[in-house]
């Protein structure tokens, strides 16, 4: 695991930093203006954390989801995507991260479905308490909770595939 890589150029990992940030707003600012893909956009939002990872190290991954997560609070209109994103989304590529250094698959895949249930947790309860807003949905939320699981394998399986495309395909052309 590489926490920080002192082979790249300090300017290099700024301007990827500043680059990544920029991809990050604009799709978090498409979530909002484009409702109908808001899931989408939240999803490739949290892509360009693992680019970041990839390229550079896992500091810088950080630092980029805490400069994304502030940026997001500020100049995203409605606080649920911010939320989403800093809750959730952006952290996730960390988590994946942190989480495939283990050795034992299934304890991967343990790490990985509780910390997708802790930040629905933490979203839920953020959203109803802090914000004051309910969840609009015709099921029960025990019932959209057991459909978010299933949700969630695919949105990892499909993380892992774009990382498998950066490195096969766009790692070659983006040097």
């Amino acid at each position: 695991m590489i926490w920080l890589n002192r082979s790249v150029p300090v300017q290099k990992k700024i301007a990827l930093g500043g680059m990544l940030a920029a991809f990050i707003v604009i799709s978090l600012a498409a979530a909002y203006v484009i409702p109908v893909n808001r899931l989408f956009f939240l999803a490739s939002s949290s892509l360009f954390v693992s680019i970041m990872i990839v390229k550079v190290d896992l500091a810088y991954a950080v630092l980029l989801y805490a400069t994304t997560s502030l940026l997001s609070f500020f100049l995203i209109p409605v606080r649920n995507i911010a939320l989403a994103y800093i809750v959730f989304f952006g952290l996730y590529g960390i988590i994946k991260f942190l989480c495939e250094q283990i050795s034992n698959p299934v304890a991967c895949w343990a790490f990985k479905f509780t910390s997708f249930n802790v930040s629905l947790l933490i979203l839920y309860l953020l959203v109803t308490l802090v914000l004051g807003e309910t969840i609009p949905s015709k099921l029960p939320l025990p019932f959209l909770w057991l459909g978010a699981q299933p949700v969630f394998l695919i949105y990892d399986i499909a993380y892992s595939m774009f990382i498998n495309f950066y490195h096969r395909r766009l790692e070659k052309i983006l040097r």
